[in-house]
């Protein structure tokens, strides 16, 4: 009997937590989601540390494909933070999580031009995505402060 309460509550629990995410995909041995809600970075950030997770990183061209794969499904997504960031005091961007370098020497998916630290404020990583542009799922830095959905 104890056992049965305590997987109900388990289930309730994971149920709860998958709630505030739109797509659940497993990619590559990793578990993606995608939020149904908007953040900025930081909030979107500290959202999935109190949950467990972190931001989504992208480490490999195949990865990038299989994240854009789904973010393709999501209705009208345009802009999603991933986990990268670039501090003031900085030149080159950073996987929060692991604090490696998003440099020339890894795998990248900037849009032509980017980063280019629009308007001096341009700090965080987002998958872009704008038909008018011809800009399908492609890197760009934002405003940290830009409230969108987020990757997980």
């Amino acid at each position: 009997m104890g056992f049965r309460i305590i997987a109900a509550f388990l289930l309730c629990y994971i149920a709860l937590c998958q709630a505030d995410f739109q797509k659940k995909q497993n990619l590559s041995g990793k578990t993606v989601f995608v939020s149904k809600m908007k953040k900025n970075w930081f909030d979107a950030k500290d959202y999935c540390l109190n949950k467990g997770y972190t931001l989504a990183t992208v480490k490999s061209a195949k990865e990038n494909g299989e994240l854009t794969n789904v973010l393709k499904t999501m209705p009208v997504a345009t802009h999603t933070w991933i986990g990268g960031i670039r501090h003031p005091q900085e030149n080159n961007f950073r996987w929060e999580d692991t604090q490696k370098q998003i440099d020339s020497t890894v795998y990248t998916n900037w849009e032509q031009g980017e980063p280019n630290n629009g308007r001096g404020v341009e700090f965080c990583i987002e998958y872009w995505n704008d038909a008018t542009k011809k800009i399908e799922w492609k890197w760009n830095d934002n405003d940290c402060k830009k409230r969108t959905d987020f990757c997980v």
